[in-house]
C-alpha cells in the first residue's frame, strides 16, 4: 500500500450489542428489564439501513523544530503544509513512522432524520436511537482503525490508538485539516467549520500513528521544542548526557 493513497473502508455494523449501547445510556434505565429488547427493535433497521464507511491516508511525521513559529509542540506532516498542534499530538507521533489521517460515518444525515421519522415514537425510542446511533459511530470506527492496522502489519509497523481531534489538547479545529487532506466532502459528505464543528453529528476524526515495534525514543536535540531555551545547552551538555558541538 502506498503511504500518500486516500484509502476508503467499508465499515458496515452486521450487529449491535445491547450492551454495547447500554453504554451510552444512563445507568438508570439499565433496570427496565425490557431494554434489550427495546434497544435491538432499534438497532436491527439501524443495521440493516446504514451503511458506515471511513476513509485513511498515510503521512511521514516531523518534529517542528524551526523557531521562533514551533514554540510549543507540534508534529508536521511532511509534504504538505499540515501542522498538528498540541503535546498530545506531539508525544504520540514525535516517535511514529507514519501518521494516519482517520475519519468514518455511519450515513447521512437524510438517511438518520427518514430512520428516526419510522421508529421514534416516545421519549424512551429517542434516547435509545442516539445511543444506538453512538454505539455505531464507535464500532464503525473500530473497523476503520482495525483497517489502518491491517496495513501497519502489511508494513511491519503497529498501529496505535486513535487521537480524536477536540481530546485533551489537540484541537477540533484539526476537522478542517483532515477534511481537506482525505476528502471526506467528496467520500463521505461530510465538512467541517473553520472550528473545526463537523457536519455530522455521528462521525469520528482523528489521527493515528503507526509505530516501529523495534524503534527506540527518539532524543535528540532536534528533536526537542525546547531546544532554543534549554538551559542545559548553555553550559555546553545536554539533558541525554552528550556535550553540544561548540561553533568556531
Amino acid at each position: 500500500m502506498q503511504v500518500h493513497t486516500i484509502h476508503e473502508i467499508d465499515c458496515a455494523v452486521d450487529v449491535i450489542e445491547p450492551a454495547v449501547v447500554e453504554a451510552f445510556l444512563d445507568a438508570e434505565l439499565s433496570d427496565d428489564p425490557m431494554l434489550a429488547d427495546s434497544i435491538a427493535a432499534l438497532a436491527a433497521p439501524l443495521c440493516a439501513a446504514l451503511r458506515p464507511r471511513g476513509v485513511y491516508k498515510l503521512f511521514n511525521p516531523a518534529i517542528c523544530t524551526l523557531p521562533p513559529k514551533y514554540t510549543e509542540p507540534a508534529i508536521k506532516l511532511v509534504g504538505t503544509l499540515a501542522v498538528l498542534h498540541g503535546q498530545d499530538a506531539y508525544e504520540r507521533m514525535s516517535e511514529a513512522e507514519h501518521t494516519a489521517m482517520a475519519v468514518s460515518t455511519v450515513g447521512t444525515d437524510e438517511e438518520i432524520a427518514s430512520l428516526r421519522s419510522e421508529l421514534v415514537h416516545n421519549d424512551l425510542d429517542a434516547l435509545l436511537f442516539d445511543a444506538c446511533l453512538e454505539a455505531l459511530a464507535s464500532l464503525a470506527a473500530d473497523k476503520l482503525a482495525d483497517a489502518v492496522a491491517a496495513d501497519a502489519h502489511e508494513r511491519g509497523l503497529h498501529r496505535g490508538s486513535t487521537l480524536e481531534c477536540g481530546t485533551g489538547d489537540f484541537p477540533l479545529a484539526m476537522n478542517k485539516t483532515l477534511s481537506f487532506f482525505v476528502q471526506t466532502e467528496k467520500r463521505l459528505g461530510l465538512t467541517a467549520d473553520e472550528d473545526g464543528a463537523p457536519s455530522d453529528r455521528w462521525s469520528t476524526w482523528g489521527v493515528i500513528g503507526l509505530y516501529n515495534k523495534t524503534q527506540k525514543k527518539r532524543r535528540g536535540c532536534a528533536y526537542c521544542h525546547n531546544v532554543r531555551t534549554c538551559t542545559i545547552r548553555k553550559i555546553g551538555m545536554t539533558c541525554h548526557g552528550r556535550r553540544t558541538r561548540r561553533r568556531k
